[in-house]
């Protein structure tokens, strides 16, 4: 797909569009351009043509003495029919020819001079567009490092909208705290904190026992006619913090658990109690 130009891109690239100096990408994309600004056409047609007249004065350069000869005749003949003269003298002959000699001096000069100035234009084109590419590479360093800090932010943000979700959940009014315990030296414990408001749960559990491959912990929301699943989790350094959202009326809790279950939890219970709490304890 053709990139769009700006004026002052298209504009910038005329002169290197009138020496054929673009690939096909950024050809097609100044045409595209000058195809609907009139500015840009006249631009581009004014430096087509200087191109031209600079090419057909190079060209002049290589005619040789032959072609000096031809025209020396050509003028003789025309002359002779004129009737200016019934014969021409060597002498008058050298005369005749002398202007096309000072003439062909000065396009020679002048071959020479727009020689020079296409070296030099084409020199200018390349500093150009390597100022160009340079300008890009760092647009695209200052587009990644921007895209790096607006990663870096959202991140930020997130972390600390976590933060005020984890906050409110467990210093709200409606929050009951319930703590999981089991006996035994350096028992693992933790505090539930259950937002009745906003029916969430969470849990900041401590002296966890590391698990062996393949198995998880898993949380259970007891009530009077099923266990329910609040989800798994895997403890760092014995430390776990869970959240859970699950709508439970506060008469129908009868308790909390933790059970040690296979990987990826499963519908029902079925390892051992690791901690528990019967509703209405603190």
């Amino acid at each position: 797909m053709t990139r769009e130009l700006s004026h002052d891109e298209a504009f910038a690239a005329l002169g290197a569009l009138a020496l054929d100096a673009l690939d096909a990408d950024e050809r097609a994309a100044v045409l595209a351009h000058a195809a609907t600004c009139l500015t840009c056409r006249q631009e581009l047609a004014e430096l087509r043509s200087a191109a031209s007249e600079l090419a057909f004065a190079s060209q002049g350069t290589a005619v040789g003495g032959d072609s000096r000869d031809r025209i020396r005749g050509r003028l003789l003949a025309r002359a002779a029919a004129d009737g200016g003269r019934t014969s021409a003298r060597p002498s008058e002959s050298y005369t005749e020819v002398l202007p096309i000699t000072v003439r062909w001096g000065s396009a020679g000069l002048f071959a020479a001079a727009a020689s020079i100035l296409l070296v030099i234009s084409l020199a200018v084109l390349g500093y150009v567009l390597r100022d160009r590419a340079r300008l890009g590479a760092a647009a695209s360093i200052q587009t990644a490092q921007a895209t790096r800090e607006r990663a870096t932010s959202d991140s930020l943000r997130a972390a600390v909208l976590s933060r005020d979700s984890l906050l409110a959940g467990i210093t709200g009014r409606d929050v009951a705290v319930m703590t999981l315990t089991t006996n035994g030296t350096k028992a693992p414990f933790a505090y539930m904190f259950w937002d009745r408001r906003a029916n969430t749960w969470t849990m900041a559990a401590h002296n966890l026992p590391e698990l062996k491959a393949g198995r998880t912990y898993q949380l259970w929301l007891v009530t009077a006619s099923s266990k329910i699943s609040a989800g798994t989790f895997q403890p760092r350094n014995g430390d776990a913090l869970i959240r859970a959202t699950y709508a439970l009326p506060a008469d129908a809790l009868k308790a909390l658990a933790v059970t040690e279950e296979p990987a990826g939890g499963v519908a029902q219970p079925t390892g051992q109690m690791i901690m528990a709490v019967t509703a209405g304890q603190h």
